[in-house]
C-alpha cells in the first residue's frame, strides 16, 4: 500500500520556501528540504543546478545533522510538477518534490509529489505550527 498521501510542513519552513521563491520571481530555480527526524527544518536554495552547488547544500543539510527530505523548485508561473529528469541527471534521489510558485501576485502556491516507481503522485500539504 502506498504512504500517506499527505505531508505537514512547519510554518517557519513555508516562509523559507517564500523567501526563495520571492528572491528570483521571474526564474525557476532548484532548491533541498532538510528534515530532522521525519520533520522538514531547512530550505537549501542551489545557485545552479551542477554537482558544486549540490554537494555544498548536502553539507550544509549534513553539518545541521539533517537529512534529505525533498526536492523543491520555484517557478514564476504555475506550481507544475518538477521534471524528473534533471535531478536524475545529477544523481539526486528524493522521495518528495514540491512545487512553488508566486503565479498569483503575493501568494505562494505549493504543491507536492511523492516519487513512487519513477512517477509523481500528488500529495496534500497542510501546514503547522511546529
Amino acid at each position: 500500500m502506498a504512504e500517506e498521501m499527505r505531508i505537514s510542513l512547519p510554518r517557519t519552513l513555508v516562509n523559507q520556501l517564500l523567501h526563495a521563491a520571492q528572491s528570483a520571481p521571474d526564474s525557476s530555480r532548484w532548491g533541498m528540504i532538510g528534515a530532522r527526524g521525519r520533520t522538514p527544518a531547512h530550505c537549501y536554495p542551489l545557485t545552479d543546478l551542477d554537482a558544486k552547488s549540490i554537494s555544498a547544500a548536502r553539507h550544509q543539510l549534513e553539518r545541521r545533522g539533517e537529512t534529505l527530505f525533498a526536492a523543491y523548485r520555484t517557478d514564476a508561473g504555475d506550481a507544475q510538477a518538477p521534471d524528473l529528469t534533471e535531478l536524475d541527471a545529477l544523481g539526486i534521489r528524493v522521495p518528495l518534490l514540491l512545487g512553488i510558485s508566486l503565479g498569483t501576485k503575493g501568494v505562494l502556491q505549493l504543491r507536492g509529489w511523492r516519487i513512487e516507481a519513477q512517477r509523481r503522485v500528488a500529495l496534500e500539504i497542510s501546514i503547522s505550527e511546529n
